[in-house]
C-alpha cells in the first residue's frame, strides 16, 4: 500500500494562515485525505509550526525549511511519500532537501521564475527566490543550517509554465542550464513532445526528481490562484499528464503544491484542481 504523508505549512511572507498560508487547509477540506484512502492509500498530516526567538520573515522562512525538510527526511525513512501543502513555494527548499537533494532533479511549475536573488530583487520579496534558493545562487550560508540542503545541479532542473518573469530573471535563466518548458512548447508539440527532450537524459543525470506545482502555472481562467495571477497557462489536465509522465521517466520521490489563496477561488475549482495534482504526485510517486 502505498502511503503519504502530507506536511502542511500554511505560511505567506512569514504569517501563518494568511493570503496563501490558507491555501493547505482549503486543499484538505475539499477531501484531499478521502479521496486518497479510497485510492487505496494511507494518508496523514503532519503540520509544521515555526519557532524562533526573534520573528523577523527571514527568521521564519528559513526555520520553515528546517522543519519541512526533518519531516520529509522522516516520511522517506518510513517508506512514505513526502507532499508538501505550503503557502510559499520556497517550502520546496525544504521538501528538496528532505526527500534528498543530492542526485536530484527537479521540476518547476510555475507563472513565475522564482529565480531572483537579493542582489536582482527590486521588491525583496522571498518568495520570488525559490529556484534560486534550490540551486544555490542566493543564501548559501544560512540554507546550510537545513538538514540535507545541497545545490541542485541546473542540468537536472526544468522550470514549466513561466511566463511573468522579472527583467533579471529573463537574463539569467537563459544563462542558466535550466530547462525551460514553456505553454507555447505544451501546445505546439503536446506534453510528451515538450518535456521528453529534458526527461530522456534526467534518470542518467539523477535518482530521482522533487515536482513542485504552484497553482498559478495553471491557466486562471479555469483555476484561479492569487493576486499573481498570469493569463495563458496551462490547462489543469496538460499538469496532470506531465505529472504522469515525469513518473514513467524517473522516480518521483516527493513534490509539493503552493501559492493558492482561496479568496480567489470562490466555487472552489482551484481546491479540486489542487487534490487532482496530489493524487496524480501519489501515482507518479515511489
Amino acid at each position: 500500500m502505498k502511503a503519504v504523508d502530507l506536511i502542511v505549512c500554511p505560511y505567506d511572507g512569514g504569517r501563518r494562515n494568511w493570503r496563501c498560508g490558507l491555501g493547505p487547509a482549503r486543499i484538505l477540506q475539499q477531501g484531499a485525505i478521502a479521496r486518497i484512502e479510497a485510492a487505496g492509500a494511507e494518508a496523514r498530516v503532519i503540520e509544521v509550526e515555526t519557532h524562533v526567538g526573534y520573528e523577523s520573515e527571514v527568521d521564519l522562512v528559513f526555520e520553515a525549511h528546517r522543519q519541512i525538510a526533518h519531516r520529509a527526511a522522516a516520511a522517506r525513512a518510513a517508506e512514505r511519500m513526502p507532499i508538501i501543502l505550503g503557502g510559499n513555494c520556497n517550502t520546496a527548499v525544504g521538501g528538496v532537501s528532505g526527500t534528498g537533494a543530492e542526485r536530484c532533479g527537479v521540476v518547476w511549475f510555475d507563472a513565475h521564475g522564482d529565480f531572483c536573488t537579493p542582489e536582482t530583487t527590486d521588491t525583496g520579496f522571498i518568495d520570488g527566490m525559490g529556484l534560486a534558493m534550490l540551486t544555490g545562487r542566493c543564501w548559501r550560508n544560512v540554507l546550510s543550517t537545513v538538514s540535507g540542503y545541497v545545490p541542485v545541479s541546473e542540468a537536472a532542473t526544468a522550470i514549466v509554465g513561466a511566463r511573468d518573469l522579472d527583467p533579471w530573471e529573463v537574463e539569467d535563466l537563459a544563462a542558466s542550464q535550466i530547462t525551460e518548458i514553456r505553454v507555447e512548447d505544451v501546445r505546439k508539440s503536446g506534453v510528451e513532445g515538450a518535456f521528453t527532450p529534458f526527461l530522456k537524459g534526467l534518470s542518467s543525470k539523477v535518482d530521482h526528481v522533487y515536482l513542485h506545482i504552484d497553482l498559478d502555472a495553471h491557466d486562471p481562467e479555469e483555476a484561479p490562484a492569487n493576486h499573481y495571477n498570469a493569463p495563458n497557462g496551462l490547462a489543469a489536465a496538460e499538469v496532470l499528464e506531465a505529472i504522469a509522465l515525469i513518473g514513467q521517466h524517473v522516480r518521483v520521490a516527493g513534490g509539493g503544491l503552493g501559492s493558492y489563496d482561496p479568496a480567489f477561488d470562490p466555487d472552489g475549482r482551484t481546491a479540486e484542481i489542487s487534490v487532482q495534482v496530489v493524487q496524480a504526485l501519489l501515482a507518479a510517486g515511489s
